[in-house]
């Protein structure tokens, strides 16, 4: 062996993911100083697992460091680092990143007050048994091609559009309190009726 263990002291190694156990949240690690000795299942250290839980493993390959007791037997795997292979994905100090496999990625930066989400996310699920409120000092913007809301919608300001608007109700009519101006034609299949109980089809 190129290098052993000190039998006095715990030893801190930095070694290669070779196995990974989903369920247990554990993994086994080679280690190239010491003749690529594999070590056996080790936990991996997180942040919560009471109450809360966080739950993120690394990968088969991924460079990690361990912390492993006198004979090398059992120790901790202390988190990921970074290396010539797997390089860092962003170079700043006021950033927080968290990139994935798929390309992804979610990135805070404090010094512009910027939150990014970008990638290869093709669903968004918010499942939430309370209101949701989404508060802007300027504006929201929705840039998709098609929007639809499942239930009743509420605008309690001005409702602008400029695209038109359709739509079929059914048995339901759409009921609108406040004044309405109307830049256009209006054009309905059916019958417009005034307060007074005069329609679109009526003589002078």
């Amino acid at each position: 062996m190129s290098e052993t263990f000190d039998e006095s002291a715990p030893t801190l190694k930095f070694g290669t993911v070779s196995a990974v156990d989903e369920a247990t949240a554990q993994v086994r690690v080679r280690l190239p100083d010491v003749d690529n000795m594999r070590t056996d299942w080790l936990p991996v250290l997180t942040r919560k697992t009471k109450q809360d839980k966080d739950y993120w493993l690394p990968d088969i390959g991924e460079h990690i460091a361990v912390l492993l007791d006198a004979n090398g037997e059992d120790g901790l795997v202390l988190g990921a680092v970074f290396s010539d292979a797997d390089s860092v994905p962003i170079v700043s100090r006021d950033k927080w990143h968290k990139s994935f496999a798929d390309g992804a990625s979610l990135e805070y930066d404090r010094a512009a007050h910027k939150l990014t989400v970008t990638g290869g996310i093709q669903h968004v699920v918010v499942e939430v048994g309370a209101d949701v409120l989404v508060k802007s000092g300027t504006k929201v913007t929705v840039d998709t091609p098609d929007t639809e809301f499942t239930g009743n919608v509420t605008v309690n300001g001005k409702l602008t559009y400029k695209g038109g608007m359709s739509g079929s109700g059914g048995s339901t009519a759409a009921a609108i309190e406040g004044n309405v101006q109307v830049s256009g034609n209006v054009t309905a299949s059916g019958t417009i009726m005034d307060g007074s109980g005069n329609s679109n089809h009526h003589s002078h």
